[in-house]
This record gives C-alpha cells, sequence and structure tokens, in this order.
C-alpha cells in the first residue's frame, strides 16, 4: 500500500507540474483556402469519437461503433448481436442462451488474451479466480451509446490487453433544460418460448442533471433439453454537469441470469425426452461447463449469478489536456448446480467475488511541438469478501504520439506492472491434503513486475490506405 500511494501521490504531483508548464497549442495544418484548420488527433487513444450521425468509424487502429444508429440484417439484442458484424472479430453462435463459454474472439485470440472494460473500468479479470469470462448475451445494448474495439496489443492506454480491448461506453444522459426526457420500449417473440422486454429513459434537468435508466428481460425454453434462461438487469447513470466544464457520473449495473445446463437426451437412456433433440451420450465434445462436465437429466443443472458494478467517472479538461479518474467495485456470487450419469447430485454455491479499483489519467497534453503526451496508473484489488486483496495489482504508463510529418505518426511509450498474489512455495502437498500448519508454513506474498514497451509506426498513404508497423510486450495475468 505504500508503494501505491507514493505512486499516485507522483503522478498527480506531474499532473499539476504539466498544467502550469506553458505549453504549445495543438498541432494545425493551414488548409490552402479559407484558413481552414485540421487538427491531427491521436489515433491510438479511443475515446470521445465525433461520430454525429454515422454509425460506424473504422481506422487502422480501431473501429467505434454508433449503437443507435447501427444497422444490420435480423434483430440486435445485445452486445455478441452487434459484433458478429465486426472485421477480425469472430462470434461463435451455438446459442442464443446466455452462457459462461467463451464466444468472441478478436483475430483468434480468446477471452484469455484480450480486455473488456465498460467506461474504462475491466470487466473480465474479476475474483480470486482471476480469468473469469464475459457473458455477452446478458449485457442489453438499452444503455450503450457506442462500443469501442483496438485490435492488437499496441495501446497503453488499456492494460493486459494482450490481443486488443473492447471497451463499451455507456449513455450518461443529456446537457439540457428540457424537462421531458426521451424513452423507448421494446418487446421480441422467438421460437422455443423466446420472448424479451426492454425499456429505457434518458435526459436531463436545469443544464445541471443527466440521467439514464435501462432495464431489461429476456426468458426462454431453449433449443436443447434443458437449456431455458431467466435474465434480468438494470442500468443506472446520474451525471453532473460541472462549472468547470468537466462531468461527474455515477453508474450501477445489475443483471440477476439464471440458465439451465444443456443435458444428454439419448435415446438410449430410460430418461430420454423426444420433444428435444437428440445428444448422445458419446458423441458429443462441446458440453463440458468446467469443472461438471458432462451434465445429465433428472434434477436441477443450471448456473446463476448476481452481479453488481458500482462506479464514479470524473472527466476533467484540466490546463493543455484532460484528466480522467474513476473508482469501481464489483460484487457478484455465483451458483451451480448439475447431476452426473450415475444420478449423483453436485453443487457449488455462493462463489463470491470482490472486485475494487482506481485509476487515473491525464490524457492529450502537448508541451513539446507535434507531440501529445498521455500518463496514468491503476491500483485495483482481486479476491473474495474475506480476502479482497487476494490480488494486488499496480500499473503506470507514458505514451507519445509523435507526428513527425503529415503522413507519418510515432506512437511509442511503456507501461509498468507490480502484481502481488496470495501463494504457497514449492512443496505444497495441495488445498485438499494440507493442514493448517502446512498452509501456515507455505504461505506467502508472490510479489512481480514487469516493464512493457510499445511503438507503433503508421505512414498514410492517403485517406482510404495507412500502413503501420508495430512491436510490443504484453504482460498476461491469470
Amino acid at each position: 500500500m505504500k508503494m501505491t500511494k507514493i505512486f499516485f501521490v507522483t503522478l498527480i504531483s506531474f499532473v499539476f507540474i504539466f498544467c502550469a508548464v506553458e505549453y504549445c497549442p495543438a498541432h494545425i495544418d493551414e488548409g490552402k483556402e479559407g484558413g481552414g484548420q485540421v487538427y491531427r488527433l491521436d489515433k491510438v487513444i479511443v475515446r470521445d469519437h465525433p461520430l454525429k450521425d454515422e454509425s460506424m468509424v473504422v481506422t487502422p487502429d480501431v473501429t467505434v461503433i454508433n449503437v443507435d444508429k447501427f444497422q444490420k440484417a435480423g434483430s440486435v439484442q445485445n452486445i455478441r448481436d452487434l459484433l458478429s458484424e465486426m472485421l477480425g472479430i469472430n462470434v461463435l453462435r451455438s446459442s442464443v442462451t446466455p452462457s459462461p463459454t467463451e464466444s468472441i474472439y478478436i483475430r483468434g485470440f480468446d477471452q484469455s488474451r484480450f480486455q473488456v472494460f465498460i467506461d474504462g473500468r475491466p470487466m473480465r479479470l474479476m475474483g480470486r479466480s482471476g480469468y473469469v469470462k464475459t457473458d455477452w448475451t446478458t449485457m442489453p445494448l438499452d444503455n450503450i451509446e457506442t462500443i469501442e474495439i483496438i485490435r492488437g496489443s499496441h495501446s497503453l492506454l488499456y492494460p493486459f490487453s494482450m490481443g486488443g480491448a473492447i471497451n463499451i461506453i455507456t449513455k450518461k444522459g443529456s446537457k439540457t433544460d428540457e424537462i421531458k426526457p426521451r424513452g423507448t420500449a421494446t418487446t421480441e417473440f422467438g421460437s422455443y418460448g423466446a420472448q424479451s422486454y426492454s425499456a429505457s429513459i434518458e435526459g436531463g434537468l436545469l443544464n445541471l442533471i443527466g440521467y439514464s435508466f435501462a432495464g431489461a428481460h429476456r426468458e426462454g425454453d431453449g433449443y436443447l433439453r434443458n437449456n431455458d434462461y431467466n435474465t434480468g438487469s438494470f442500468n443506472a447513470r446520474m451525471t453532473l454537469f460541472l462549472p468547470t466544464g468537466g462531468t461527474l457520473t455515477g453508474g450501477w449495473d445489475y443483471v440477476d441470469n439464471k440458465t439451465g445446463y444443456p443435458v444428454i437426451n439419448d435415446p438410449s437412456r430410460a430418461d430420454y425426452d423426444t420433444s428435444y433433440p437428440d445428444v448422445l451420450e458419446h458423441d458429443v465434445d462441446n458440453f463440458v461447463h468446467g469443472p461438471e462436465g458432462l451434465v445429465y437429466p433428472g434434477g436441477d443443472s443450471y448456473w446463476q449469478k448476481r452481479t453488481n458494478e458500482y462506479s464514479i467517472l470524473l472527466d476533467q479538461p484540466l490546463g493543455p489536456g484532460e484528466l480522467r479518474a474513476q473508482v469501481y467495485q464489483h460484487e457478484s456470487n455465483r451458483d451451480r448446480y448439475w447431476l452426473t450419469s450415475n444420478g449423483t447430485k453436485k453443487e457449488n454455491l455462493e462463489i463470491e467475488e470482490k472486485n475494487r479499483g482506481v485509476f487515473l489519467d491525464y490524457l492529450d497534453f502537448e508541451l513539446i511541438k507535434n507531440h501529445a503526451f498521455s500518463i496514468g496508473g491503476e491500483y485495483r484489488t482481486q479476491g473474495i469478501p474475506e480476502n479482497k486483496d487476494y490480488y494486488e495489482i499496480m500499473s503506470g504508463y507514458f505514451q507519445d504520439v509523435w507526428s513527425v510529418t503529415s503522413p507519418l505518426t510515432l506512437i511509442w511509450g511503456v507501461r509498468y506492472y507490480e502484481f502481488h498474489s496470495d501463494a504457497y512455495k514449492a512443496g505444497f502437498p495441495g488445498m485438499k491434503t494440507a493442514t493448517e500448519a502446512d498452509k501456515k508454513a507455505h504461505e506467502y506474498r508472490r510479489k512481480e513486475n514487469e516493464w512493457c514497451p510499445k511503438v507503433r509506426l503508421d505512414y498514410e498513404v492517403d485517406p482510404n490506405l495507412t500502413l503501420y508497423a508495430t512491436v510490443s510486450r504484453e504482460m498476461r495475468m491469470p
């Protein structure tokens, strides 16, 4: 903790030192006629894109999707439906049923290699187990404004993003004095008992407060036996528009999902159900649900997860750049029930996770002409209620976007990681057989650190063609 405090005190000191220094204005290329100004913006920093009425903006570095304007063939109920249209992203569609299994890949990388964020806070690395897959089907679009997709590991702004990053930007209300809010309501029905209901409302008060609320419910019987689902979610954002030109936003996201495991439905068994497709006991290899393995009919076989996410986000123009700070907390509880082939009932209940963190960034300040600098850092803990800092993670970064010439841009920088975790020394007999004395004798606080430099060179041949080369190093967390 002492190191963490020193790190953030130093970081904040840098922020205010930079603000006090005389700085150059943003780099401007003068137009040939009419004094037009063309601003050369950083293409790596993914945030605040001026999409306006466009449904999507694609550059060599990032794809930004305007959710309200985006259209595709068929219905769009959740983020997975939308991501299926993106180049470089593969979406596995075995079922519309919520699932904790792998379903999204970026350039062949699964979720253990890329990161998912909401408003910049991490969503995938949760609790003591570390790697928890995101269930995309339980993330409705009603409260989402844009989705930003980075392919590759070149961005320094998102930690642990070995294969890329997906940042989901939520709606936060409007700065307006109109009392009348904007609202939507949607219902959809489909085969196998599928039905969904959603509603959202967005507006503002007195040019001072913005708000956005959304709720959704989905349920269905599922195509396969026992693969029914029932999901409810609620999202809320309240934004205070500060007199300094910044915003302070409080958020709450809640999901309660219950989904049945698809079970074996083999005609050779006495418990065969003719109303569902055949699932032969020895001919399947994709019904493995982690520790459960193959699941059989005859009783409760389902997983349920309840999640609460809380956050406070500050966006504030400050001197030559922009200050961004956020504190957040994640709480979740999972239950699992299943039956084995001989009818034995298994359960794994009250699997609790707790995740807390804070990050601070100072973005896009130009102290030297043609150089846009960014610095920042974060501190987070992951664990369970009785051991909240099982993992303790600290990182900081520096990035420079150098506009060398009009078509040539060099992006370079480094991120430093320090990683602490509870562990046991070599010779530990294992959790199943170890005594309390064994645990005390072998336990210790494991510490690791790593420097991860990154360099990217872009050459814009014309507005429709950019050549680039990149070399980067990234750390993967459990």
